[in-house]
């Protein structure tokens, strides 16, 4: 006698594929948890434009590489002269500054924040000078 399996039973496992993926996604999420994760190195660099830069554009664009180690969700805050600007939640953080009318030195910063982690800082100087 030879069994054969119906449709239905033959599409079971396609219907908990959904809850399978869904499951996998909360595992990911929750590795960040600081009693699951162990301690990781957190950075960020600015790396345009360069510390002492003197600068003519109407809008400077500010990029950072940031370094988690965790695969923790991270973002990057972009402050000037002391005042938060911006926040970026997707890699290739990065800000356009509009610096038309502005002239002088000025300080640009750049925090990373990591989820349960913490933070880290970089800064550069830059002369702005139309």
């Amino acid at each position: 006698m030879t069994m054969t399996a119906s449709p239905q039973r033959m599409l079971l496992p396609l219907r908990v594929l959904p809850f399978l993926l869904a499951t996998a996604i909360l595992v990911f999420l929750s590795a960040c948890d600081e009693a699951t994760s162990p301690d990781t190195q957190i950075s960020v660099h600015i790396t345009q434009p360069q510390d002492s830069q003197v600068v003519r554009d109407t809008v400077l664009r500010i990029l950072t590489e940031i370094s988690t180690n965790c695969g923790c969700q991270a973002h990057v805050e972009f402050h000037i002269d002391g005042k938060h600007q911006y926040s970026d939640y997707l890699p290739f953080y990065s800000y356009d500054w509009d610096i038309r009318g502005i002239t002088g030195t000025h300080v640009i910063a750049t925090r990373v924040v990591v989820t349960n982690r913490g933070d880290a800082w970089d800064s550069v100087r830059v002369f702005v000078n139309p």
